[in-house]
């Protein structure tokens, strides 16, 4: 197994990611030699293996692994998934914001709040990966939102992002998304997709991957980050769970 030491911090791992690389490291460990496809598909119930290639894709990407062409069980880890760094993440959530939304600063909790007439509470749900999916729901939570925030109130609910893959969008760990529940997008949405049962924030576009055009339309779940790539699956693997509508911010 092949480890390289730290020199700088690393993109944050989802909840899956890290899991698919803790078993990579298992599999080398015990048995010398990295876990086939299938035996990661097995391992985890994937439904095919384009969600084996999508995570070592991410994980590749994220300066985890290497994955060289034309070979199999050649998996190189380069960092293991203790090596993770928090440091992005904190000096993304220590940046200046733009407010709880776009052209408005951002008042105090105490001020927004005060009058409760004037606030909505929504279901919050648990966190959402800007990444690769994660959803960890929370029972019986609520978030308070500005009733004006929102022309439509129906059908609400918040999530609290993980993750760097939408910081281009200005939406970083540690935000909240307001997100209005419906099983349907339009090119350019950005959406809150579920994939294997498990959810993430992405621009949706319903389109051919130019890189295989025999496959007809897909879905691709696009990430605001240059460092990132975009992930393809066909239309029965992808769940729309509703549209982002707003973005609260904590300081």
């Amino acid at each position: 197994m092949c480890m390289k030491k730290l020199n700088s911090p690393l993109p944050s791992l989802t909840v899956k990611e890290k899991s698919v690389l803790q078993f990579i490291e298992t599999e080398l460990l015990g048995k010398g030699i990295s876990p086939s496809y299938q035996e990661i598909c097995d391992h985890f119930g994937f439904a095919s293996f384009n969600s084996v290639q999508n995570y070592l894709k991410q994980l590749s990407t994220k300066g985890y692994l290497l994955i060289p062409q034309n070979q199999k069980r050649a998996i190189q880890i380069l960092h293991s998934a203790g090596d993770f760094h928090k440091d992005l993440v904190e000096r993304l959530q220590a940046e200046p914001s733009r407010g709880v939304f776009a052209g408005q600063s951002s008042p105090s909790h105490a001020t927004r709040f005060a009058d409760h007439s004037k606030v909505l509470p929504i279901p919050f749900l648990g966190r959402v990966a800007a990444g690769l999916p994660i959803e960890r729901v929370t029972e019986n939570e609520f978030v308070d939102i500005p009733r004006d925030l929102i022309k439509n109130a129906q059908n609400l609910f918040a999530l609290k992002v993980e993750g760097d893959s939408m910081i281009d969008e200005g939406i970083f760990s540690g935000d909240t998304l307001v997100i209005q529940s419906q099983q349907a997008a339009r090119d350019g949405d950005l959406v809150i997709a579920s994939v294997d049962n498990e959810a993430t924030v992405k621009r949706y576009f319903h389109k051919q991957n130019p890189q295989q055009p025999q496959l007809g339309k897909l879905i691709e779940l696009r990430p605001a980050n240059q460092k990132l790539t975009s992930m393809w699956y066909a239309a029965d693997q992808v769940e729309i769970k509703g549209l982002v509508r707003a973005l609260l911010r904590s300081y």
